[in-house]
């Protein structure tokens, strides 16, 4: 049996999630990460996803980055694309105050593997102030019409003062 061009892209991309699943598996995508974004750099579990229709996959790493403003927070994102003919995407941060039951987010364009208007790769702004408490938040990918791709969502539950 032989592979066609198109059955070979597809056979590829799939591998290259499920390679990526598995070396994250191995250095902890299956527990909950626990931060308090005033102390610098705590991580998100990794986001893994597939471009679909594309041939293309990311990692996208990330961790909360401390604010000014109490009961605010950012996220350093950090993306890593692999594949060909990649189109533009976005990424989210969607979260919710565990404590006050409020849920809200911000997303932002992916071109060539580059978060757009951010500063230094940070989401931050309008959509990232859950308030005091404690605050559940996964990074999401979405396509040009902002429905969810198919992925395997990186969770960070940490407490924000």
């Amino acid at each position: 049996m032989t592979l066609n061009r198109k059955q070979l892209q597809q056979f590829s991309a799939r591998a290259g999630v499920i390679a990526a699943v598995a070396t994250a598996g191995v250095v902890g995508l299956a527990g909950p990460s626990t931060a308090i974004p005033h102390q610098p750099g705590m991580p998100f579990q990794p986001t893994l996803t597939r471009l679909i229709p594309t041939s293309c996959s990311a990692i996208i790493d990330a961790v909360t980055v401390r604010q000014e403003q109490p009961g605010t927070f950012g996220v350093r994102v950090n993306v890593t694309q692999t594949g060909e003919s990649c189109s533009d995407w976005k990424v989210a941060v969607r979260w919710k105050n565990l404590d006050t039951g409020r849920e809200n987010g911000q997303q932002h364009r992916v071109v060539n593997g580059v978060v757009q208007d951010t500063a230094d790769g940070v989401i931050r702004g309008f959509g990232m102030g859950p308030g005091i408490g404690r605050v559940e938040a996964r990074i999401v990918a979405l396509d040009s019409s902002d429905r969810e791709m198919e992925q395997i969502s990186g969770k960070a539950t940490f407490t924000l003062n």
